[in-house]
């Protein structure tokens, strides 16, 4: 049987389906991504990630399927530094994770450079530590080495693609969150890299999702075992990736996207985006993986990443080994909490940006937390915080673009059956939850699908999708 294959490079899992050429989900796989930390130091493995990909593509072509297409998304703002082909020996492929905060001082002093305002009209973003650039200017300032004649920086499933086929690109909606991009023209801005020690010939060339780089390499085919070739794909960013498998071209969708972190999403035309208007807003824009489309967002970076935290501490185990009973022990612990009581602790997430006035407040804390308050008491209440939190998005969204949307969720949390009934009640809007069961994946693989032209256009590609969902209708 033929399939196109997704691949997922999270924060927590990596993942891969084969799909059919009819959009069914026939073969699914998943890995734990490795994160090495030390001293508050977070990094990816590019090279256990890749291990990972290889793996799971040999399961593939075990179970008698014939790979047609590959299609990769990731998680953004991570980059790995990749040398030129005589000094890769020294690579380790070790780079710094997303979320990692060594790059607070550093964006502090990039902003003191350039207006907040300015930058957004350039970039579409809002000042964050997270962004591509700062992590390359903190391995800049420490690590020169790696600034060697020819080094390119890669997104995470610009780096595996390139593994893959020897092809280096990135696209423009991983492009979109370097901060490096002029987001209305979609090329590399000379006025962001003005105020940097290094220019974009860091980066690789530009090209659209759903563009393929070429086949595979001989040794990656040898060490598959195969003597074909495979068409493979950049898929962007993979919060993006999963609204176009779940909205396609739907402008009516809002689409909240539930995972560690969550994300919170517009489809709009990108004729129709004026950069000026929304400085005043609270939103962010990026480059949608569609031809044409940008997404206007808001997102926060602790959602399923905050209940994994919750139940690490109070259940005193690595976030790697909570299980499913453990998630429906928290669940069950906060339920009958507010079955039996008034939910009056009201837990506040206090970190850099968030306008606590304590600027000793670096990493995530957990605040106002009474001392009499029961276990149960603390996991509603950052059901609350959470279901507060996503709803001013959404209701900002809505005022902005002056328009009601349908509110479509996907992502692991939407298995919270407690926190989405008491966002929907918040709303006072009903909630479809998608049963695609692996939407980024699924988006990935269609979009591999559309570069291996296995599919005429983009909207082709989605047009068999059965969409079937679930609803949660507030009370």
């Amino acid at each position: 049987m033929e399939v196109m294959i997704g691949i997922d490079i999270g924060t927590t899992n990596i993942k891969l389906a084969a799909v059919s050429k009819e959009s069914e989900l026939v073969f699914t796989s998943q890995r734990k991504n490795k994160v090495l930390g030390k001293n508050d130091h977070y990094n990816f493995s590019g090279q256990y990630i890749y291990q990972v990909v290889i793996e799971m593509l040999k399961e593939v072509l075990a179970a008698d399927l014939k790979i047609i297409s590959i299609g990769i998304s990731s998680l953004a703002e991570t980059v790995f530094p990749v040398f030129e082909p005589e000094q890769e020996s020294e690579n380790d492929y070790i780079s710094m994770a997303w979320y990692d905060k060594r790059t607070e001082s550093i964006k502090a002093e990039f902003f003191n450079k350039i207006d907040a305002a300015d930058f957004f009209e350039i970039t579409g973003l809002r000042p964050q530590f997270l962004y591509s650039i700062f992590k390359i200017k903190w391995y800049y300032d420490q690590q020169p080495e790696l600034f060697q004649t020819g080094t390119k920086w890669l997104t995470a499933n610009s780096f595996i693609a390139y593994q893959l086929t020897g092809e280096m690109k990135i696209d423009y909606s991983l492009a979109s969150r370097t901060a490096a991009l002029d987001v209305k023209k979609k090329e590399w801005s000379d006025k962001i890299f003005e105020l940097l020690p290094f220019g974009s010939d860091l980066f690789p060339d530009l090209i659209e999702c759903g563009t393929s780089l070429g086949g595979l390499q001989e040794s990656v085919k040898a060490e598959l075992g195969l003597t074909y070739d495979i068409p493979v794909s950049l898929s962007g960013h993979d919060h993006i990736c999963g609204s176009y498998a779940v909205a396609g071209f739907r402008d009516n969708v809002l689409l909240d996207s539930m995972g560690t972190a969550e994300n919170i999403m517009a489809i709009v035309d990108s004729s129709k985006v004026n950069l000026k208007e929304l400085v005043a807003e609270n939103l962010s824009l990026g480059v949608h993986v569609i031809p044409g489309k940008f997404y206007i967002n808001d997102a926060f970076n602790y959602s399923g990443g905050l209940i994994n935290s919750l139940i690490s501490l109070f259940y005193n185990k690595n976030i790697e080994d909570i299980s499913k009973e453990d998630f429906e022990s928290f669940i069950k612990e906060a339920a009958e909490c507010k079955n039996k009581k008034e939910i009056k602790t009201n837990i506040l997430i206090g970190q850099n940006g968030d306008r606590l006035g304590n600027e000793n407040i670096d990493n995530l804390n957990l605040l106002n937390i009474p001392l009499a308050a029961d276990r149960g008491e603390v996991f509603m209440a950052a059901i609350n915080y959470l279901c507060s939190k996503s709803s001013r998005i959404i209701n900002d969204l809505e005022r902005i673009l002056n328009k009601k949307f349908e509110l479509t969720a996907i992502g692991g949390s939407t298995k919270n059956d407690l926190l989405m009934q008491e966002k929907a009640n918040k709303l006072k809007k009903d909630i479809y939850i998608n049963r695609i069961s692996e939407a980024v994946t699924l988006g990935a693989a269609l979009l591999g699908g559309v570069g291996a032209g296995v599919f005429e256009d983009y909207s082709k590609a989605v047009e068999s999708i059965n969409r079937d969902r679930k609803k949660v209708s507030f009370k």
